[in-house]
């Protein structure tokens, strides 16, 4: 399988912002690469949502602090209310390798009433994301080396363009990425908290305040202006004390635009998109990397739609930083090569 290296031109616009992610996963009859790249897709599934939902939120929140117990962030997130779902299958133009039969549990002979992947389905793939409030960012894990170069090809075969402003991010890189720079924030403060103030003395039993020990009266807690404000508001609305706790705890944090603009800077230069890179054996294969976020099993792993939704949690616990990353180093799904193509030259 020939390597999907896009070419990065000037008029590609890397700080482009993204208005919609579509999940996009894949289920083929083969692996591209054991079969002189002919393959054929048996299962597609898109899961689509507005980007602005991974702003300001609350689980990104608790994650980056030292101080929150690793328990409070294993509770995936709930999908998105407004969430676009297409899912098909095709009868495939080839045999289903046993291996992926397996995998997947679609064979020939599931299929063989399913209509093909032909220019009635590929019309319906384009109207869909066609659909969605533009500019579409594609998300598949392992996508610049998989899914885009197969639907590439797939779509070329039936001359249908996607939309020109139609951008692509790969999760599996995007996810390694992100470790990094919160790995590397997580030392630098550990670093910091690491320089230790000069012990005080400890008093002699004279400098004891016996009066202060005594004194029975507990002083009174207060609260910040702002704090104290919004619980009178909550209280003469009706609501108690732990009504407030809880809003307190769930309100996400707002993100302000230079905050994120810092985010997005992190992620400059990279060309990821350009460059290859292997991760950790198995750490960030999608259900291990599922399994270890949220301490609980894969469901139905390779079933299109089980991995997509998958995916799209993995996506909503990695919020603000996904999108400052997808922002930064999306492409143009126009400079994905197709399977098998050939790096194409830009000058």
């Amino acid at each position: 399988m020939a390597q999907n290296v896009p070419v990065v031109g000037s008029e590609n616009e890397i700080g482009s912002q993204i208005s919609t992610f579509a999940v996009i996963d894949l289920e083929t009859t083969n692996l591209p690469q054991y079969n002189q790249n002919r393959v054929s897709i048996t299962e597609m599934c898109i899961y689509a949502f507005d980007s602005a939902i991974l702003k300001d939120n609350p689980t990104e929140s608790l994650e980056l602090r030292d101080d929150v117990s690793p328990e409070l962030c294993q509770e995936p997130p709930r999908p998105p209310r407004v969430l676009h779902k297409l899912n098909l299958l095709f009868q495939p133009s080839m045999a289903v390798n046993p291996v992926s039969e397996h995998i997947t549990g679609l064979s020939n002979y599931l299929l063989e009433r399913e209509s093909k992947l032909n220019e009635n389905a590929g019309q319906l793939v384009l109207r869909f994301i066609e659909h969605l409030p533009a500019p579409v960012c594609l998300i598949a894990h392992n996508g610049w080396h998989f899914d885009f170069p197969i639907i590439r090809k797939s779509f070329d075969k039936l001359n249908i363009q996607f939309p020109a402003s139609l951008r692509c991010v790969d999760s599996l890189r995007a996810f390694m990425e992100i470790d990094d720079k919160r790995n590397e924030d997580l030392c630098m403060r550990k670093s910091t908290t690491s320089i230790v103030e000069p012990e005080s003395k400890p008093s002699s039993s004279k400098e004891v305040d016996f009066e202060a020990r005594n004194n029975k009266t507990p002083e009174r807690p207060t609260l910040p202006r702002d704090e104290a404000i919004r619980k009178r508001k909550r209280l003469s609305d009706g609501c108690d004390d732990e009504d407030i706790i809880d809003l307190t705890l769930d309100s996400p944090v707002k993100r302000t635009p230079q905050k994120f603009r810092s985010r997005r800077q992190l992620f400059e230069g990279l060309k990821c998109a350009t460059t290859k890179r292997i991760p950790p054996q198995g750490s960030y294969r999608l259900g291990n990397l599922f399994y270890k976020t949220f301490s609980r099993p894969a469901i139905d792993a390779h079933q299109a739609e089980a991995d997509v939704q998958m995916l799209t949690q993995l996506v909503q616990h990695y919020g603000t930083d996904f999108l400052a990353f997808a922002e930064e180093q999306s492409i143009p799904f126009s400079e994905v090569i197709p399977l098998g193509g050939t790096i194409r030259n830009n000058k």
